[in-house]
């Protein structure tokens, strides 16, 4: 029963702010910033002040966050939240930085008479503020994929019979080697250049 009061209550209040003005539903998540513009007109309410307030749960009150002209500011309540008002075109602008959970709920963006102590509201904003989604890192798989080793070195077989050409091989040559040394020692040992038979005959008959 208390569940079903509270939600025609609330669907009271939403009618009853919807003749002062459309009901803007906005949806944020933590973290995030608000930013809305309200407009007025300013032969009216150029020199009035002007107000962003969160409206209590009884409907009743409205806690006034911020209360400024476009000079003066007299009250500012909640540190995150700024106003700018423009009462040349008569725009209002709302900031409210690092938005929290909490702060889900309705909002009135209007002039405020200090003298009645009452608001004249220009716009209902219904602020949702969800909670900040996380994105969890993606989960990489810790199996590892073996590349096939390749042996570069490759095997070299040498058969018998090439041995043996080889050591044949290195036999004839060293044999050839020794004969032409036999003939070069064979020339140097020979007689001398320039002696003639004539020469050698009349050695021998000296001799004798």
């Amino acid at each position: 029963m208390m569940a079903q009061a509270a939600s025609w209550l609330l669907l009271l209040l939403l009618l009853l702010m919807g003749s002062q003005g459309q009901v803007s539903h906005m949806k944020y998540q933590e973290g995030q910033t608000l930013k809305l513009s309200c407009t007025y007109n300013p032969q009216k309410a150029e020199n009035r002040w002007k107000t962003w307030c969160k409206l209590q749960e009884n409907g009743r009150l409205c806690d006034r966050l911020i209360t400024r002209t476009s000079i003066l500011s007299w009250q500012v309540k909640d540190q995150r939240t700024s106003l700018e008002d423009d009462n040349h075109f008569g725009i209002i602008t709302i900031s409210m930085s690092n938005l929290r959970v909490n702060d889900s709920g309705i909002y009135w963006c209007g002039t405020y008479d200090a003298v009645n102590n009452t608001i004249g509201v220009i716009r209902t904003i219904s602020l949702e503020v969800s909670p900040e989604q996380k994105v969890s890192p993606p989960k990489y798989s810790q199996t590892t994929a073996e590349m096939p080793t390749t042996n570069l070195t490759t095997p070299v077989t040498i058969s018998s019979s090439t041995v043996m050409q080889v050591l044949y091989g290195l036999i004839v040559t060293k044999g050839l080697i020794f004969i032409a040394l036999v003939v070069l020692l064979a020339r140097c040992r020979g007689p001398g250049k320039g002696s003639s038979q004539s020469e050698l005959s009349q050695d021998q008959n000296d001799r004798k």
